[in-house]
């Protein structure tokens, strides 16, 4: 019998949403929530796939002329047939019992639990990629091979930002180039600074919020493009600031892609500085602090950074009071990890 485990960390967007679909370079930082698959092989042909967070299991074949499901998939699970069909080589390898664990990606809050909005479907798609290879004797797998198996899951839609904070861990820069290629490059925060994650209390979907966004742009293509613009050069200037290791222009930045987000969800109709992020950007800036929501918007969690550790310790207190609970969040310096024993 073989087990491999293999993990993948969550994510934050620090800058370049909606414009790093466009091109503009972005900044996005791995965080400590860990998904993990377990692979362990079993006897038989049928694969068994199981996830203990969403309390669901499936079975499946795979043969030379496709994946067969034993019986209907719950439709959260059906995305492995997207993710098994770009793998041919799995017909070869034997079959095994899947475990599917994002646990840490869920937060207990007004006596329910809510997706914090950190990237799971793109850790899960990196772990179990990962663990896929090793159960066949192959390297890891490549940035690209992760983004273009996420993006299949995802319907073609996707900068694989997240994908990509998952494979490398800590922080980097990402940027698609002219034939939606992605490219990463390891970058550290600027020293000096302190920051927190808040949830803003309710999760968003981001598919709606693109296709808010989308539909806008298709109504107004040259209002579209100038927010681009706008956001894309912003953007460029705090990665360079980052990149430059100065801490003020960071700040500067994040500062400004918030409101200019917020100018672009207005004109789209697109909640995306909804009215909790709104208020808890206030608590921010009564505290000296800098905080922006993280991806699209709307919801899920939000990043506030301070020079100030005092100011910072201020702010979580204040956005407790305010029923925005602070989130324990960690930068993960580890990507992709893999591990397996016979």
């Amino acid at each position: 019998m073989t087990r491999i485990v293999a993990s993948a960390p969550g994510k934050l967007v620090l800058l370049g949403e909606y414009a790093v679909l466009e091109g503009a370079p972005a900044l996005v930082l791995a965080v400590d929530r860990r998904a993990q698959v377990t692979l362990t092989t079993i006897d038989g042909d049928a694969w068994h796939v199981v996830s203990p967070t969403l309390g669901l299991e499936t079975r499946l074949r795979v043969a030379a002329d496709g994946i067969a499901w034993i019986a209907d998939p719950p439709p959260q699970l059906a995305w492995l047939a997207s993710l098994f069909a770009r793998l041919p080589w799995l017909q070869h390898l034997p079959a095994c019992r899947v475990e599917l664990a994002s646990d840490h990606f869920h937060f207990d809050h007004a006596g329910a639990r809510v997706k914090l909005g950190l990237g799971s479907s793109a850790a899960l798609t990196v772990a179990l990629l990962g663990a896929l290879h090793a159960l066949a004797g192959k390297p890891a797998p490549s940035l690209t091979e992760c983004v273009d198996c996420h993006r299949t899951i995802q319907h073609g839609r996707g900068s694989g930002i997240d994908v990509a904070a998952s494979l490398a861990g800590g922080l980097s820069r990402f940027q698609l180039d002219a034939n939606q290629a992605p490219r990463i490059e390891p970058l550290a925060l600027p020293n000096g600074l302190h920051w927190c994650c808040v949830f803003s209390g309710k999760p968003a979907s981001t598919e709606s919020m693109l296709a808010t966004v989308a539909a806008w742009h298709e109504r107004n293509p040259d209002g579209y493009g100038r927010r681009m613009h706008d956001l894309a050069t912003i953007s460029s200037r705090g990665v360079d600031a980052v990149a430059h290791s100065d801490a003020a222009a960071f700040l500067s930045s994040l500062h400004d892609y918030a409101q200019t987000l917020a100018g672009l969800g207005e004109a789209s109709g697109a909640d995306i500085a909804s009215p909790a992020h709104r208020a808890i950007a206030a608590i921010a800036r009564d505290c000296g602090c800098v905080y922006k929501s993280c991806g699209a918007g709307g919801g899920d969690v939000g990043i506030t950074f301070a020079v100030d550790d005092v100011r910072l310790r201020e702010f979580e207190a204040r956005a407790r009071r305010g029923g925005f609970p602070v989130i324990e969040l960690e930068t993960d310096p580890q990507g992709l990890t893999i591990a397996s024993t016979v």
